[in-house]
């Protein structure tokens, strides 16, 4: 149970509220993070617009997402973008991997410097010039704001998933895929 109380619909104070919640409820049901925000809805979260600013195409954004949510062991995320990977085309094997890339023959050189780059900036506030300079490698200064960015967003909605014992909304995927 969250240590917060989430807001339902029919608690919200404004219309206003009642309109973001439905909009955001209109794909399907509702998810605890997005009634997280509307707990304060000074604070409003655009993670496709900036999934969009990294200028990685969805398959590559999904194994960022992933490492990160493994990488910072958060449940919430990692079970939200395990179903958002495989609808941007990871099989469970592909998923599976995040989780000991170094082992794996799955991943693009791309997507290995991509991943090496999560695990340096996880341990080091400044990751390595070696692995800054392969992430940076055939993407523009744009691309690497944003690439980097993705990353600190995701560890930092891993740190508040954690802070709030946010629940995924059904029970968690597991993080070995029983198809990978």
């Amino acid at each position: 149970m969250a240590r917060i109380p989430l807001p339902t619909r029919e608690t919200l104070a404004t219309d206003e509220l009642k309109g973001r919640w439905d909009r955001a409820s209109s794909p399907g049901p509702m998810l605890n993070i997005l009634r997280l925000f509307l707990a304060n809805p000074e604070i409003e979260l655009n993670a496709r617009k900036v999934w969009r600013a990294t200028g990685l195409e969805p398959r590559a954004r999904e194994i960022v997402i992933l490492r990160c949510a493994y990488q910072k062991q958060s449940r919430y995320e990692w079970h939200q973008h395990v179903r958002i990977a495989r609808d941007a085309g990871l099989s469970d094997a592909d998923i599976n991997a995040v989780r000991n890339w170094t082992a794996s023959t799955l991943f693009s050189p791309d997507e290995r410097a991509l991943l090496a780059y999560i695990d340096e900036m996880a341990t080091h506030a400044r990751p390595n010039d070696e692995s800054f300079a392969a992430v940076s490698r055939g993407r523009d200064t744009a691309a690497v704001v944003g690439v980097t960015f993705l990353i600190t967003l995701y560890f930092s909605l891993a740190a508040l998933m954690a802070a709030m014992d946010l629940e995924t909304e059904v029970p968690f995927v597991g993080w070995d895929l029983a198809g990978g």
